[in-house]
């Protein structure tokens, strides 16, 4: 439930500008694994592209999936290059998405944004928005990422925004509600204080204290009587573009305000019995300092944030594990390997270099570089393997004999998709984790598309399916203004959906 004094702050704030999301004239229908177990969502990135055919899982012939939706358990992922090998135990918890297309990044429907893919388009991941022209970062006024806008509906205390090694604002994986990003926090310590600050102690009680006190009616009458009088005020200014557009923005602001009934603040019934403690404080506040140092501090970024999930001090984060710049990925040895067949110095660099290089290259020195870039990729999803450990590895309070990952919704992707530098919005690598108590299918391979052909499916329609195995299935669309109401762009995609 939110409180009288946070509805009032949320509609002052909203005031400033919203995200402009397509509401279905239903009640809202809240999809939960039962009763008071909490949904929730950690969104995973890794940097360099992909090359989508040594990333999907194959038949044991090497052939590709003759199936557009295949068990998991019918394929390898232990093939020679194969990506996605170290997430071969995981298969029964994963599920891999074929053909998703970044395709918002194409469109250019105004001034100030930016429709050639280089590393501008970053942000639009989460935030399903069109990428600004500039490298500022910022995605505009109404574009949050998902996991800001499912934080402002979920209301925990923390939102946590996690990183392994720094990012430049224009590389962030977060955006508040103004489109402008939220750097990462590296120190997996300073992580843990913000969820578990001083002073706290776990709850000895299922139970919070207090009679559970439902806002959520009168909150709702607000909220109508505020979209009617603007709704009936828009038509009347229709001509004047300038206030059409403010009217707009209290109206999206309306749209992100709680709907009650998810709340674990007071009055909200059910909290977590946890078993964090400050004591339970990490010792690893620094860089990798080596490639081998980044699994250990992606673990304990992970390990903070399955504590954070089980103790509802978050529901929502994002965990970005490196991005292009730091160079750690050189040092990988079958990096290094083929680097050095490929003539590269000692001081070349892994993306500026070898996955440059890459998409140009033809013959035998492709196949050098293929080994090299595919090795790299690999190691990435070494990071993503050791997430989903440490997910796994906490049981939910709230739900015994299921684990933390069990009932979250986690999506890894990557910075790009397949194809050559500047022109990755195709085929865009993801895997969905966990499954969200049921809301999603896993254990699955889904090709979404003709991969030959010049069809997309955009990235949009998987957020929208993320919004609805976290409760929001009154949605149909979830990215930017100027594409609300496109069918291309709305509903959730039909084959993950349990």
């Amino acid at each position: 439930m939110v409180s009288r004094r946070k509805f009032a702050a949320l509609l002052a704030a909203g005031a400033a500008g919203a995200p402009l999301l397509h509401r279905l004239g239903r009640p809202r229908v809240i999809a939960q694994p039962g009763a008071g177990v909490p949904i929730r969502f950690l969104a995973v990135r890794t940097p360099h592209g992909t090359d989508r055919d040594f990333w999907i899982p194959k038949h044991a012939d090497g052939r590709d999936p003759t199936g557009a939706d295949m068990d998991l358990m019918e394929l390898t992922f232990d093939y020679d290059l194969s990506i996605l090998s170290p997430l071969r135990d995981w298969r029964h918890k994963i599920t891999v998405l074929d053909g998703l297309d970044t395709q918002v990044t194409k469109e250019g429907t105004r001034g100030g944004v930016r429709t050639a893919h280089g590393h501008n388009e970053q942000g639009t991941l989460l935030t399903g928005a069109q990428p600004p022209e500039g490298r500022n970062g910022e995605y505009g006024s109404g574009h949050p990422s998902l996991d800001f806008f499912l934080h402002a509906e979920l209301g925990a205390p923390a939102l946590i925004t996690a990183g392994v090694e720094g990012s430049g604002s224009w590389k962030a994986m977060s955006y508040n509600g103004n489109g402008s990003p939220r750097n990462p926090e590296q120190s997996p310590v300073a992580v843990f204080d913000q969820c578990f600050p001083s002073g706290w102690e776990p709850p000895e009680t299922m139970e919070e204290p207090g009679p559970t006190i439902d806002y959520a009616p009168g909150e709702t009458a607000i909220r109508l009587y505020q979209e009617q009088q603007l709704t009936a005020l828009r038509a009347r200014v229709e001509a004047i573009e300038i206030e059409r557009a403010k009217i707009d923005a209290h109206l999206g602001a309306l749209s992100i305000l709680p709907r009650g009934g998810t709340g674990t603040g007071p009055g909200g019934g059910t909290i977590a019995a946890c078993t964090t403690t400050r004591g339970d404080r990490p010792s690893i506040d620094s860089r990798p300092g080596t490639f081998m140092g980044v699994e250990a501090i992606a673990r304990v970024h992970a390990q903070v944030i399955a504590q954070a999930f089980a103790c509802g001090r978050a529901r929502c984060a994002t965990l970005q594990v490196l991005n292009d710049y730091p160079n750690y990925f050189t040092d990988v040895p079958e990096v290094r390997e083929a680097a050095s067949m490929a003539g590269y110095g000692a001081d070349y660099r892994f993306h500026e270099n070898l996955v440059h290089d890459y998409w140009q290259a033809t013959g035998s020195r492709r196949d050098i570089l293929r080994r090299g870039f595919t090795a790299g990729l690999r190691w990435s999803a070494t990071h993503f393997a050791a997430i989903l450990d440490e997910l796994d590895a906490l049981e939910d309070p709230y739900d015994p004999g299921r684990t933390i990952l069990d009932n979250t919704v986690v999506f890894w992707h990557n910075e790009f998709g397949h194809d050559g530098h500047d022109n990755q919005h195709t085929r865009h690598p993801a895997v969905i984790a966990g499954g969200g108590g049921g809301a999603l299918r896993m254990g699955r391979y889904l090709r979404l598309r003709n991969i030959a052909s010049d069809d997309r499916v955009p990235h949009n329609r998987l957020l929208t399916s993320i919004l609805h195995a976290m409760g929001r299935t009154d949605m149909d669309f979830f990215g930017d203004r100027d594409l609300v109401g496109r069918p291309a762009y709305s509903g959730p995609l039909t084959p993950l959906m349990a």
